[in-house]
């Protein structure tokens, strides 16, 4: 049997114990190594397999690109901090999975074996499907992509701006909501943050910011209650909102739509099409849009050793980080519970939890699970909820990739609550959302 070392596969060993493969050192990859760690101890061999070095903390990005913070205040270095915790990383792309075989092959040719595979590749970034991208587009997705932003902002005179989602396509194995974009959280930070930098910079006057999605609502993964408070807030900023766009192309001075509309754009930011990882379409491992299909315990449906979490799965929809950990959580559960026979697995109950950065100390965080059929419907604006965003971004990078305790967020859930007590009370009493 080949073995992996941070070095390479040179050796034959007889293992005692079973290996946990996992593939991706983002949210999902170290939650689930942490969660895993924790409930299996040393009866385990963890091996983590990333192509990059640094895990990416992608909450963090807008600001990376539209408040200049540093790089490297996002990029947690991946080796280090997996060896306190007794897994050994690899530093190495992957090929494709044998699933029948147990075996992930590399791109160098080696192979690793593995007794359980946990997949937390992530999705694909379509930034080569959208023609224009790479020459007249920006975006905040990533850490090459995100200070060319920060560069160009910098040195832009003002003028119209043009921010949306490309349309995604998701796969039928697995029932989801549909939504036209993966995420548009990003595109309110965008549009917001876009904003409060240009009237610190006395270009407001000269600029325009319209907003496009390709769905028929913005933000269609909310309801109505965070819709009544966002839409003043965005008419108050002078932000246009346009719908049911699809985007077909960039030009260097302007935005072209499927419908044949088109917008002048001197600086036009993009959050991309979502498309499912190579390795898993390779490995003949997800739905025909090449996401993972898994059941409700993150389990793939044809093959029992392997569980998924984040955005590589099907399941995962929005493409939302608070939903990546929560599918990381129900993963190591069940893994534990394969090899312990014990504990129990959370149930998976998706909703929208989330900061929205609005430029300077103004934020708006969100809890919806509107979209799953739920009742709660919540907005909460202002510099508390900025403070919550500062200090679960700070705790994650000092930390190395840890979230915060788990009473945080019920506390947080718990003063929503108190807000939203107080909000239907106002409504009572014939307020207006103003």
């Amino acid at each position: 049997m080949e073995v992996a070392t941070s070095t390479g596969f040179k050796g034959v060993l007889q293992m005692t114990k079973s290996r946990i493969v996992i593939l991706g050192c983002g949210f999902a990859g170290l939650r689930a190594f942490y969660r895993l760690s924790r409930g299996l101890h040393n009866s385990v061999d963890f091996l983590l397999v990333d192509e990059r070095k640094t895990s990416l903390e992608k909450p963090s990005l807008p600001e990376v690109a539209l408040a200049g913070k540093p790089l490297g205040h996002v990029q947690i270095p991946l080796e280090p901090l997996l060896k306190e915790r007794g897994g050994t990383f690899l530093n190495a792309a992957v090929d494709r999975i044998d699933a029948d075989g147990n075996l992930v092959k590399l791109s160098s040719g080696e192979t690793v074996t593995y007794d359980y595979l946990v997949l937390a590749l992530g999705a694909t970034k379509g930034y080569d499907r959208l023609p224009g991208f790479r020459e007249h587009g920006y975006s905040v997705c990533d850490d090459f992509e995100a200070p060319r932003l920060w560069n160009a902002l910098n040195t832009f005179p003002g003028g119209p701006i043009v921010v949306g989602a490309a349309k995604t396509e998701w796969g039928s194995r697995v029932k989801v909501p549909a939504l036209a974009a993966p995420c548009e959280g990003p595109v309110g930070e965008v549009m917001f943050m876009v904003d409060y930098f240009l009237r610190e910079k006395g270009l407001r006057d000269r600029s325009t910011i319209t907003v496009f999605s390709p769905g028929e609502t913005f933000f269609e993964d909310v309801g109505p209650s965070v819709h009544g408070q966002l839409g003043p807030t965005i008419e108050r900023r002078g932000i246009k909102v346009m719908t049911g766009k699809t985007i077909s192309r960039i030009e260097e001075d302007s935005v072209h739509f499927e419908d044949g509309a088109a917008l002048e754009s001197k600086l036009t930011i993009v959050i991309p099409e979502y498309l499912g990882n190579p390795v898993v379409a390779r490995s003949e491992l997800g739905d025909e849009k090449g996401f993972v299909p898994t059941d409700s315990t993150m389990r793939h449906l044809s093959h029992q050793n392997i569980f998924a979490a984040g955005d590589a799965t099907s399941l995962s929809m929005p493409k939302l980080g608070h939903i990546a950990i929560m599918q990381a959580d129900i993963a190591a559960a069940s893994l534990v519970r394969d090899l312990t026979g014990e504990g129990e697995i959370p149930a998976f109950q998706p909703e929208i939890f989330c900061v929205m950065n609005r430029g300077g100390t103004e934020a708006t965080l969100i809890l919806s699970d509107y979209l799953f059929g739920g009742k709660t419907d919540l907005a909460l604006d202002g510099p508390a909820a900025h403070l919550m965003k500062w200090g679960f971004d700070s705790y994650y990078f000092y930390t190395k990739g840890h979230m915060p305790p788990d009473a945080l967020q019920h506390g947080i859930e718990g003063v929503l609550g108190v807000f939203k007590k107080g909000f239907v009370r106002q409504k009572a009493n014939g307020a207006t959302d103003g």
